[in-house]
Formats: structure tokens, sequence, C-alpha cells
């Protein structure tokens, strides 16, 4: 093998580990439902088809680097792959815990799930949730944007630049608190509906103490729950969508 040869190989394994390390935590790549054969060959295919657009940028720094920084570029391109992809979870994360808070709101939380996004099961708000997420993202093209995300964060951090930590974790409590925000807004309806239940129930034991009002209204407060969930179901997922796509937007960072 020729040195430019090499160096052309060497370019595109530094793009494998930015790629391969998003796709390992990405939404929806990232389902454990998903055989990690189908997860490698789906971020082979994505490399080879930005190869083009990339090896030249890369080749670039990579020459002008000394041998001796090959494996800290490759650490770092994973790093920087595997953040991305983590901070793109976080916002899965955050309806995750959402829907969690909803489920006990409700009294759905001693109620277990089914696992499909998640390798451990939740409740099944959680689980619904979830999945209606990742398709979303998938019928929408997000995972494209994703793609795009990636491509334009060699714009942002070269593989020539040195590994910032601070700037990673700056990026990342940002993200973070976005989401848990987030996740905040989309369980509020919930958490006031639960609040005001529970007080018009411990209002009514108190001057009813012969009728247990919790054990009789539990249907119907699951029932109601239920109901409010139906009718907030399309603006929660429109304010995901919206929060997630908007991250994409500014390059996943």
């Amino acid at each position: 093998m020729t040195a430019n040869a090499e160096d052309v190989a060497f370019c595109v394994f530094l793009l494998f580990c930015r790629v391969g390390g998003c796709i390992i935590l990405a939404p929806g790549l990232s389902s454990a439902r998903i055989p990690m054969q189908i997860r490698l060959l789906v971020a082979i295919a994505i490399v080879l088809a930005v190869s083009p657009l990339l090896v030249g940028t890369v080749m670039t720094d990579v020459t002008l680097a000394i041998s001796e920084r090959r494996l800290s570029m490759i650490l770092g391109e994973s790093t920087i792959g595997i953040m991305i992809g983590l901070m793109g979870r976080l916002f899965l994360l955050g309806l995750q815990f959402a829907a969690n808070t909803i489920s006990g709101t409700i009294g759905l939380a001693g109620i277990p799930g089914v696992a499909l996004e998640e390798g451990d099961s939740g409740s099944p708000l959680a689980t619904l949730t979830s999945s209606a997420a990742v398709m979303m993202i998938l019928a929408l093209g997000l995972h494209i944007e994703m793609l795009k995300a990636i491509i334009e964060s060699y714009a942002i951090i070269p593989v020539s630049a040195p590994l910032d930590p601070g700037s990673m974790l700056e990026d990342f409590t940002r993200v973070l608190a976005e989401t848990s925000i987030l996740a905040v807004r989309l369980a509020a309806p919930f958490i006031f509906y639960g609040i005001t239940i529970n007080i018009a129930l411990g209002l009514a034991n108190r001057f009813v103490p012969q009728i247990s009002f919790y054990h009789a209204t539990t249907g119907l407060v699951m029932l109601v729950g239920f109901l409010l969930f139906h009718l907030l179901w399309t603006d929660w997922m429109m304010i995901f969508i919206g929060s997630y796509e908007s991250w994409l937007s500014v390059g996943g960072f």
C-alpha cells in the first residue's frame, strides 16, 4: 500500500470512528432490537456515502499531523461521535422521563411495559412514547438531519483540532438542561392533574372517612388521565419533535 493510499484508508477509518460513535447512541439507529451486524453495515454504508464529501477535508488534517498523533485522533473522533449521539439520546430519555412521571400520576406506575427501544422495560406509556418518537424521527427524515449534523461537525471540530473536554462538557450540559426543561414541559399538565386529583381525594376522604375514595376512584383517575393524554398527544409529540429538530438545525451542538 502506497503512502497516499494509506492516508486515504486512515481518513476513511477516522470518518468511521465519528459516524460509528454517533450510531451507537443515536435515537432509532441504536435500538437494542437492531442486530449489531446491521448497525455495523449501516455505519459502513454511511461512511462510504459521505467519504467523497469529507475525505479531502480530513486528508489535509491527516497529512499535516505526525504519525504519533494518529492514536489520539482515533480516540478524539470516537469521543466526538459518541458525544453527538449521546446528546441526541438525551432528548429521547427526557421523553421517557416525562412518560414515566405521567404513569405515576395516573396510576400506571406498577404496570410493567415491554422493552422495545431500551434494553430494560419501563412503564407502558414510556414504551409507547419512545416507540412513537423513534417512528416519527425516521418518518420525518430526522435521521438524515443527524447525518447532516455529523458532516457539519467537521467544520466546527476539525480532525486536526485538539479535543477540548471543557467545550464538550459545556455543550453536553446545555443539551442536558434543554432536555430536562423539555421533560418538565411535557409532564407539567399531568403533574397538575395528579396534584389536583390527590387533593380532591384527600378532602373527600376527610369528609367521608367511611369510604375509601382512593381505591374506589382508581379506574376513574386512570380513565381521565388517558383522556387527557389523548387530547394532548399531538401537541406533546410536536413539542418533542420541534425541540429535537431545532437542536439538529444548529449542527448537533
